[in-house]
């Protein structure tokens, strides 16, 4: 197992970055009149997720390590509830696969960060 001495070393911050981007390209694809709601909802929990673990990461003490990561667990959980409605409400714009596809992720990186979590609370 490698040294993680910063942030882009951390697998679980660099799938993070990507979710992010696979969010923000959603969100493109959403009507013009949800810009500044659920568009706006997405892009801020898609930057904040891994700016959280980024955060959390960068802070010396576990409790406040740790309280920065259940932070990003629950800018992930606003993101796949998000999808879900997104899904739901536009599923013209929304293809199935697409949402399908980002869902996996979101569960993916979810398991890598509740991983993350049970390792740095065992290790501090």
């Amino acid at each position: 197992m490698s040294t993680i001495k910063n942030i882009e070393d951390l697998e679980v911050w660099q799938e993070a970055l990507e979710l992010g981007k696979i969010v923000y390209g959603l969100a493109e694809k959403l009507p013009k009149s949800e810009e500044y709601n659920l568009k706006r909802h997405l892009e801020e929990n898609a930057r904040g997720f891994p700016a959280n673990i980024s955060e959390g990461f960068y802070r010396y003490f576990l409790k406040e390590k740790l309280r920065f990561y259940g932070i990003a667990r629950g800018c992930l959980g606003e993101i796949k509830s998000d999808i879900y409605f997104a899904s739901q409400s536009y599923p013209e714009i929304i293809r199935e696969g697409l949402s399908k596809a980002c869902l996996s992720k979101i569960d993916k990186v979810g398991k890598k960060l509740n991983a993350f979590i049970k390792t740095t609370y065992k290790t501090n």
